[in-house]
């Protein structure tokens, strides 16, 4: 199956001949390729009888599957739910109309105590108690790592029989975890791109970021249809992807570089640009997941980091912080467990050496057992 996006649908060309009697009508379906999936090599067109068209209740615009010449559709995602409204729930969630975010009443009040700025503009979100859920159609869970085992407890009643759980969750565990809770709902996906900064409730952003998501073995299925659909008319930028490993393996990379060596440094986006000895140690940390990527079988090549480094530190404000700085600044516990933690411990497995990702483990936690002495 291929995934394409729906440009034009016209009535199909017949010559000087006239549609012999009987024959279903054809419609021109004029697709393009999505980014990311075999359809990505170029438009293409088929023809499609209109009553097909009308019973799928496929229009322009919409992202739809080519199998065998026959186009299939997701089934529609209406209803949405979100969980974690931190700089991630925020960046999403201000664009899903109607989503409802996860929250107990002590939650909920905290979140409601002051307004939600995003770039100054305030973003207004209705609270929904996990007792009270109902099943919806689409579950963006968005915690810290530290805070998903309550977040899986949490969303259970907003699970039912097709329910779609996309995780935006740092590092590359959070999906088995999910699945583990409720098989066969999870997309696995990694957010990339974005620089924000969040103080309380107050975000603020240069680049808002894009999600990518797929299948686990790489196919592309109706429902990967319906959540690029989705995210797609939330106006979300979006990547359906047959290759979603390698990329979370490439954002775990860039997550072991910049983000522990801000939290261990203390450093902006603009200073981990500079050429000194802290940028050297980020960049072998990153060395060391390259390593053991390949290890695992997933092909990310020996210059990802620099590379990637080239082309976007400069999209971020150079004065912001990722993450964990943001993390370690306002004394909220680390992802360092999904960070080097994971590398070190899978490192292991494959007798691969880890002294830049020790190092880095070693000095956040050394960070965060300082808050707890005061």
């Amino acid at each position: 199956m291929e995934l394409y996006r729906v440009s034009r649908i016209g009535e199909a060309d017949y010559g000087c001949e006239e549609l012999p009697e009987g024959a279903p009508v054809l419609c021109e379906v004029e697709l393009a390729g999505l980014p990311g999936t075999e359809g990505a090599d170029g438009p293409t067109s088929v023809l499609v009888p209109d009553a097909d068209l009308t019973a799928r209740d496929i229009r322009e615009g919409d992202t739809v599957l080519l199998a065998g010449g026959t186009l299939q559709k997701g089934r529609p995602i209406r209803t949405s739910a979100l969980i974690g409204l931190g700089a991630l729930g925020i960046l999403f969630g201000r664009k899903m109309p109607g989503v409802q975010v996860i929250a107990d009443k002590a939650r909920a009040a905290r979140y409601a105590a002051q307004p939600t700025l995003c770039n100054g503009e305030e973003c207004r979100f209705a609270y929904c108690d996990p007792a009270d859920g109902k099943p919806v159609d689409l579950i963006l869970v968005a915690v810290k790592s530290t805070a998903l085992d309550e977040a899986i407890r949490q969303i259970g009643a907003f699970v039912g029989p097709d329910t779609v759980i996309l995780s935006v969750l740092n590092g590359i565990t959070s999906e088995e975890r999910l699945e583990a809770a409720y098989p066969g709902h999870v997309l696995w996906s990694v957010a990339i791109g974005m620089d924000a900064n969040r103080s309380g409730r107050t975000l603020i952003f240069k680049s808002p970021g894009e999600i990518q998501f797929g299948e686990r073995d790489g196919s592309i299925t109706p429902r990967v249809a319906a959540v690029a659909q989705y995210l797609t008319a939330c106006g979300i930028e979006n990547e359906p992807c047959t290759d979603i490993l390698y990329k979370q393996w490439h954002k775990l990379m860039i997550n072991v570089g910049l983000n522990q060596a801000s939290a261990a440094f203390g450093m902006t986006y603009g200073g981990l640009a500079e050429d000194n000895a802290q940028r050297a140690l980020m960049l072998s940390a990153m060395q060391e997941v390259i390593r053991l990527a390949n290890a695992e079988g997933v092909p990310l090549p020996p210059d990802d980091d620099v590379k990637w480094l080239a082309g976007a530190i400069p999209r971020f404000k150079p004065d912001n912080k990722p993450s964990m700085g943001q993390d370690v600044d306002a004394h909220r516990p680390t992802e360092v467990e999904e960070f080097s933690g994971v590398v070190r411990r899978l490192s292991q497995k494959h007798g691969l050496p880890t002294p830049a990702n020790d190092f880095f483990y070693r000095a956040i936690r050394a960070i965060e057992a300082g808050w707890r002495g005061h």
